[in-house]
C-alpha cells in the first residue's frame, strides 16, 4: 500500500529561501547558546574569523572540515566529546559507536529527527513496528524508538536477535511496519515461506546500508513497501525518501554541503562531492563534519511537493573507514585487535556481499613461523571484541599481501 503524500511538518513544502533564512537564524541561535560551553566550537569560529552573533551559512566555507574518521582521536584528546558539547546539562543518553565515537542524545522528543521520514514512508499511529536496529551501545535503536513513539506507533524492540524469533513475533503480533538494514529485512522475509507463511508487513524503512534497486524490487515482491533514509550516529536523520522516490530530501535539522574532499571548498552545482554536515542543535553543534560519503544534489523539483534539496543517493566513499552491516569499521580498530597477536606479520580485511545480501568480513593474515594453531580463532575473537563484527579469519603464506596494501578493501558491487 503506497503512503499518502501529506507532510508530517508543513515546513516540508515551504519555499526554499524561507527555509534557508530560518536555518541561518537557527544556526546563529545555536552558536550563541553553545559557544560558552564548547571550546572546539570557539576555535572553529576563530578560524573562520566570525563571531557567533554575526555568523551565517555562507561563513561555513571558512570553517575547516572536521573529519568523522578523526573524531576518535579528537575525543580522546578532549574526552568525551572533543570539546563540542554545547550544553552543560540536558544530555539524556551517551552512545558508543565504533571508533570509539561517543554521541550524546538530548532530552528532546525525537531528538534524532526521524518522524518526517517515517511518516513519508507510510508509518501511522497505532502501527505495530518491529525495530530491528541494535539497542546496545550504538544509537540506531533509540533513534527509531523515539520517532516511532512520537508517531504513536507500538514498538517491538526486537534488535538483531534470532531470525526465527523475529519472524514468529512479527506474525503473531501482526506487525505492519519494519525498521532495520536492507540485508536484515531480506533475511527476515526469506524465512517467511509462502503459502503457509504469512507476511503482515506493509511498510518498511531501511538505513545503514545501500539499497540497490534490484534488492528493493525483490523485497517489495514479498510484501512491504520499502523506503530508505540517510543518517549518521552523530546527528540522526540527514535525508529521506518521499513516495516519489526522486532522491533523498535533506532534513531541515541539518545544513548539508557537498565539498571537495581535498580542499573543503563547495563543489560546483551538479558535481559530486563529499557530504559535510552542520547540526543545527545546541547540544552537539558540530560544524562541517566531513562524513566520507560522496553524493550530489538531484536536479529539478520533486513531484511530492517537498522543497528541500535532494541528495541523489550515496555514490561512494572517501577515506579509510568502511561501513559493514550498518557499522563503520575503522582501520585503527583492526590495528588494536591485531596488536594483541604479535605473531601476525601483516593483515588485510576485505568486505564482500553474500548471496543472502549479508556483508561478509574476511581478514587475511600472514602469521609468523611460530604462530599457534589457534591463531585464526583467537584473532577472530579479538576482532569481534574490538569492532562488534564477526570476521572470517584466513591465514596465508608470508608475501601474499602486497607491500603498502590498504588495510580494508571494499569489494562489494551495487547496481
Amino acid at each position: 500500500m503506497a503512503p499518502d503524500v501529506s507532510f508530517y511538518e508543513p515546513g516540508e513544502g515551504r519555499p526554499h529561501e524561507i527555509r534557508l533564512a530560518d536555518q541561518e537564524a537557527r544556526l546563529r541561535r545555536v552558536l550563541v547558546a553553545a559557544v560558552p560551553h564548547a571550546p572546539a566550537l570557539r576555535a572553529a569560529l576563530r578560524a573562520a574569523g566570525r563571531g557567533a552573533e554575526e555568523f551565517g551559512l555562507a561563513d561555513l566555507a571558512r570553517v575547516p572540515l572536521l573529519r568523522k574518521e578523526h573524531l576518535p582521536a579528537t575525543q580522546a584528546d578532549a574526552p568525551p566529546f572533543g570539546g563540542w558539547l554545547g550544553r552543560p546539562s540536558g544530555t539524556r543518553r551517551i552512545f558508543v559507536s565504533p571508533g570509539p565515537i561517543y554521541e550524546p542524545e538530548a532530552d528532546d522528543e525525537d531528538y534524532w529527527g526521524f518522524t518526517p521520514a517515517l511518516h513519508a514512508a507510510g508509518f501511522r499511529s497505532g502501527d505495530v513496528v518491529m525495530n530491528t536496529f541494535s539497542y546496545h551501545f550504538t544509537p540506531a535503536g533509540a533513534m527509531f524508538d523515539g520517532a516511532l513513539a512520537a508517531l504513536r506507533c507500538v514498538v517491538v524492540p526486537a534488535g538483531v536477535g534470532s531470525l526465527e524469533i523475529q519472524v514468529k513475533t512479527l506474525q503473531d503480533l501482526g506487525a505492519r511496519g519494519f525498521v532495520g538494514t536492507p540485508s536484515f529485512l531480506a533475511a527476515v522475509l526469506a524465512r517467511i515461506v509462502e503459502p503457509a507463511g504469512r507476511c503482515p508487513l506493509e511498510v518498511a524503512f531501511v538505513s545503514g546500508e545501500p539499497l540497490p534497486e534490484s534488492l528493493r524490487v525483490e523485497l517489495e515482491s514479498r510484501g512491504p513497501r520499502v523506503s530508505q533514509g540517510y543518517a549518521t550516529g552523530d546527528f540522526g536523520l540527514i535525508a529521506y525518501e518521499c513516495p516519489a522516490r526522486s532522491g533523498l530530501h535533506v532534513a531541515d535539522r541539518v545544513f548539508v554541503e557537498l565539498v571537495d574532499p581535498a580542499t573543503g571548498a563547495p563543489v560546483a552545482p551538479g558535481e559530486a562531492g563529499e557530504v559535510a554536515l552542520t547540526f543545527l542543535h545546541d547540544l552537539y553543534p558540530l560544524l562541517r563534519l566531513a562524513t566520507g560519503d560522496l553524493s550530489r544534489f538531484a536536479e529539478g523539483s520533486c513531484p511530492c511537493g517537498r522543497t528541500a534539496p535532494r541528495l541523489a543517493g550515496i555514490l561512494g566513499r572517501v577515506g579509510d573507514a568502511v561501513k559493514v552491516r550498518g557499522l563503520f569499521l575503522h582501520p585503527q580498530e583492526l590495528d588494536r585487535a591485531v596488536a594483541r597477536h604479535p605473531e601476525v606479520l601483516r593483515y588485510q580485511a576485505s568486505v564482500t556481499r553474500g548471496d543472502d545480501y549479508q556483508d561478509v568480513l574476511t581478514v587475511t593474515v600472514e602469521p609468523s613461523s611460530g604462530a599457534s594453531g589457534d591463531l585464526t580463532t583467537d584473532l577472530g575473537r579479538s576482532i569481534r571484541e574490538a569492532t562488534r563484527l564477526r570476521a572470517v579469519v584466513a591465514a596465508v603464506e608470508p608475501g601474499t599481501i602486497p607491500d603498502g596494501a590498504k588495510k580494508i578493501v571494499d569489494r562489494r558491487h551495487w547496481d
